[in-house]
């Protein structure tokens, strides 16, 4: 019967993962109220099913726990019938909030049975800010900064970040307590998973060590600025769906504006000619767009820059004034 438990969770998931990605701030109509509410009963009537379920194995009983704890507080939080505008938005936005980290819990229960459910990635101004703020300010320390500062600083983030990640590994006490505090800039995955913050430190570590302000300049930008604008572009209006979660709409925003960001930088400040310039930003925004695309087991706080910085190296090539 593990089977039967291991297929509902999985429907149970994604049932869910499409409720929660539908009340995403920037998606939220008054007309999803409905759709909404059939869906949480849908999930509600999957979760009686799989606690029917016979199980053996206290890996298979805690998958359905974690079932039961997420029909509990789907079943708790569900907003009331009737509500007007204002209020809907007011109570399913609760709702979402709440639910998110049952979903999590569960689609991380389901991972370690090797069945892999989408995470969330809600609309989040503040860790989007908050990105763009982190890629200008390393954009910065790279102009000014001579190799050997740049080495130095970008390890000793990467140090820490690490270090944070091993610590609270280790503790669920302090992964708590870091969750309380800097959670409005994290995704509801990221509490069981490598931090973005993290990724980004080893891909700033790995840039500094390359040596090339051109390559690792580029690298930033397009991290900073085209990954965050095709995520709020993608969430609000994407429509046409590809893979993996993204949209047509969000990866040709990623791929323009990644675009006018390189060209930026190796124009503004690297002192390449305009026709140089949209050479090697082409270059590399068309692979960091393919990258961003088709990132799922690689963050692409890593992904991104790194692909970024080979493509720009390729055109750099392709036009003779790589070093």
């Amino acid at each position: 019967m593990t089977e039967v438990l291991v297929t509902g969770g999985r429907e149970i998931a994604l049932e869910l993962h499409h409720l929660l990605r539908d009340l995403d701030p920037a998606r939220w109509r008054a007309d999803l109220q409905d759709r909404a509410r059939a869906r949480a009963a849908r999930v509600m009537e999957l979760a009686r099913a799989s606690r029917a379920a016979e199980v053996v194995g206290t890996g298979w009983s805690g998958l359905q726990a974690r079932l039961a704890e997420l029909a509990a507080a789907v079943e708790q939080h569900l907003p009331a019938g009737h509500l007007k505008n204002g209020e809907a938005r007011a109570a399913w936005q609760a709702f979402r909030e709440r639910v998110a980290p049952a979903y999590e819990r569960l689609a991380q229960g389901l991972r370690q049975h090797a069945v892999h459910v989408p995470a969330l990635r809600p609309t989040n101004v503040a860790r989007s800010v908050f990105h763009v703020a982190s890629s200008l300010v390393a954009l910065g320390l790279l102009m000014w900064l001579p190799w050997a500062g740049q080495v130095a600083a970008a390890g000793a983030f990467a140090g820490w970040a690490w270090s944070m990640e091993i610590l609270r590994r280790r503790s669920p006490r302090l992964n708590a307590v870091l969750l309380r505090h800097l959670g409005h800039l994290a995704h509801p995955h990221e509490a069981y998973r490598v931090n973005s913050s993290t990724w980004f430190g080893t891909g700033l570590l790995i840039l500094a060590l390359i040596g090339s302000p051109a390559l690792s300049g580029v690298g930033l930008a397009i991290l900073g600025l085209a990954d965050p604008a095709a995520g709020l572009v993608g969430r609000r209006y994407g429509t046409i769906k590809l893979v993996h979660g993204r949209s047509l709409q969000g990866s040709a925003t990623f791929f323009v504006v990644g675009l006018a960001a390189a060209f930026g930088v190796l124009a503004g400040l690297m002192g390449l000619t305009a026709g140089q310039a949209a050479v090697v930003a082409l270059a590399a925004a068309a692979p960091a767009t393919i990258v961003e695309l088709f990132s799922r087991t690689v963050d692409d706080n890593l992904s991104i820059p790194l692909s970024a910085a080979l493509g720009a190296w390729l055109g750099l090539i392709a036009l003779g004034l790589a070093a």
